[in-house]
């Protein structure tokens, strides 16, 4: 079973440009500049790639898993009706996905492009991902691929401090 390790947090509510420069620093300070593999797992924002590109270039870099299957989801509910359908749909293109297999899933939601305002939307989204959802490969090679333990993190560390009382 896999285990994050060496998990810290990190937030500021800054401009992209600016967090960069933070993501930098704070990176360097835990050495994330000197290791041999460094693995980012977000949720698919270009800016965060961007930022992630420039400061790490070398960096793997996944589209955190649950993201990717939670856009499935919504797209198998805007598109079918009957449950049946909808079901046999999810299932098989959700299995593509956790093969690595992109280019299915892509398949799948311009077939729906039609029904589907979100499967439009959509293809852009994994067609700009297709190298950081090799999840196969991801889980092959020992990553993880889910972001949920840090998020959780966030949620439980930050969020609740934030929303505390008093707390600014």
């Amino acid at each position: 079973m896999l285990r994050a390790k060496n998990k810290r947090y990190f937030c500021d509510i800054a401009k992209a440009q600016e967090f960069g420069k933070l993501l930098w620093a704070t990176g360097c300070a835990a050495g994330a500049d000197r290791v041999r593999q460094l693995v980012f797992i977000c949720d698919g924002a270009v800016w965060i790639w961007n930022l992630i590109a420039h400061y790490f270039p070398n960096a793997i870099q996944i589209v955190d898993w649950y993201h990717a299957v939670d856009r499935l989801e919504r797209i198998a509910e805007e598109a079918f009706f009957d449950q049946v359908e909808r079901q046999a749909w999810l299932e098989s293109v959700t299995e593509d996905l956790w093969q690595g297999r992109v280019e299915f899933v892509i398949e799948a939601c311009q077939g729906l492009t039609k029904k589907s305002n979100l499967a439009k939307q959509s293809l852009a989204y994994y067609r700009d991902n297709v190298e950081r959802m090799r999840y196969a490969h991801f889980r092959a090679a020992g990553y993880m691929i889910g972001s949920g333990v840090i998020e959780s993190g966030c949620k439980q560390i930050v969020s609740r401090r934030l929303k505390l009382p008093g707390a600014q």
